[in-house]
């Protein structure tokens, strides 16, 4: 089946638009587990999409030998979104001021990683 472009493009950020709304407005469990589904959709979607469009592709071989990288690439990957889920619950769910900027560091790192992940895999390594 074949979406629209505007439309599939942007699935991913309704299911966190959508994950923000019931998170921020209704304290029930099984909204929060439906905010929370939708929070794992977005974020496995986008690193899929990710994978897929990558220009700078390691070979499998280079991949598994290489000791440069201590953390599993799976856990690597989805690092960022855990980071900006984390410091969500605490901006909503607390109003102590320490926390607050803890979370505020959080959501900045996040952004610094998925903003520097985007911008090494959309364009090929130069020599200089």
């Amino acid at each position: 089946m074949y979406y629209p472009k505007i439309i599939y493009e942007n699935v991913p950020y309704v299911y966190f638009l959508t994950c923000g709304y019931l998170f921020a407005f209704y304290d029930t469990w099984p909204t929060i587990t439906s905010a929370a589904l939708l929070y794992c959709a977005g974020s496995i979607t986008l690193v899929t999409r990710s994978e897929y469009r990558r220009l700078d592709r390691r070979k499998p071989e280079v991949k598994n030998t290489s000791t440069k990288y201590k953390l599993p690439e799976w856990l690597y990957e989805y690092l960022p979104y855990g980071y900006f889920a984390f410091a969500m619950i605490i901006i909503l769910k607390t109003n102590l001021p320490g926390l607050q900027l803890f979370a505020f560091c959080l959501m900045i790192l996040a952004l610094k990683n998925l903003l520097f992940r985007v911008n090494n895999r959309r364009k090929a390594k130069s020599l200089f």
